[in-house]
């Protein structure tokens, strides 16, 4: 069973090695793309590394093509699996043991498109064994990709460029009729948005709290997309596309209340809008 991995890089900062450290031992190889216009800073430390195979081409390309590309030169130099991660994700020992142990275990994987972990609730590490569970949807930071099922489901979707990436490839895994496994009991390291302490309107401004909030950019990205999932699989029977809807707009709606540009996210919400209308998808130009 061999595994490669992918992590697309934009700006990683020193921290980012010690991401891909977490996992550098349990993978053969691992395919780095580099999304900086510039080549990052962490270059030299990333190459001086033997199984890293660096890629830098001076474009931001997003996430859906690098993860293509990976995936294809993983296929062609014989890969089983392709573990996907992205630049601020982690894993714990003996998590990543544990994580592919289970992989290695699970019986039959023939007919299993995507493993993946569990990113909302915290795990003690003591908790094992594992009990595998059916899942409609995972994250694709810290997901195993099988490689042998990658061409009959078909590419990233390319017209995503970042977000709902990987939510739109569950989607057409379950549709293709193959399964999703989580293994609820290992945990990843993964920050999503920025983590801040403010206070908000609702509370006139009186009460500071922790929320996570995103740029006015990436809600862009999120709520153009969610329209083209919405749009693009409504006659089918996809049971999370409304929990996903909700999501969107809860994610949107706290940037609302606790980010600071106001005006820039609610230009980039009607862009949004308006671009999903026009058929513009892909990166903003």
């Amino acid at each position: 069973m061999k595994i490669a991995a992918v992590v697309t890089l934009y700006y990683p900062g020193e921290e980012t090695l010690v991401n891909i450290k977490s996992y550098y031992d349990y993978v053969s190889k691992i395919f780095v793309f580099d999304n900086t216009e510039k080549k990052c800073a962490l270059y030299n430390s990333l190459y001086s590394l033997s199984k890293i195979n660096y890629h830098h081409d001076g474009q931001n390309e997003g996430i859906a093509k690098r993860l293509n590309t990976a995936a294809t030169m993983a296929i062609n130099e014989g890969y089983d699996w392709l573990l996907m991660m992205d630049q601020d994700s982690s894993f714990l020992l003996p998590m990543i043991e544990n994580y592919l142990n289970y992989l290695k275990n699970y019986i039959p994987k023939n007919d299993v498109a995507l493993f993946g972990i569990n990113h909302e609730v915290q795990i003690k590490v003591a908790e094992i064994p594992c009990k595998p569970v059916f899942s409609e949807e995972l994250i694709t930071s810290g997901s195993l990709l099988n490689l042998s099922l990658f061409n009959e489901v078909g590419l990233f979707n390319e017209n995503l460029f970042i977000d709902a990436v990987d939510y739109e490839y569950t989607i057409r895994i379950l549709l293709a009729g193959y399964n999703i496994i989580q293994f609820p009991n290992i945990q990843l390291n993964h920050q999503i948005g920025t983590l801040l302490k403010r206070a908000s309107i609702k509370t006139l401004f009186l009460v500071k709290k922790e929320k996570k909030v995103h740029s006015p950019l990436r809600c862009y990205y999120m709520y153009r997309n969610n329209l083209y999932l919405q749009y693009k699989y409504k006659n089918t029977k996809v049971g999370y596309l409304k929990k996903l809807e909700i999501m969107v707009s809860s994610e949107i709606m706290r940037t609302l209340y606790y980010g600071r540009n106001l005006k820039q996210l609610i230009y980039y919400i009607l862009k949004a809008k308006k671009d999903f209308k026009n058929n513009r998808m892909g990166k903003l130009k």
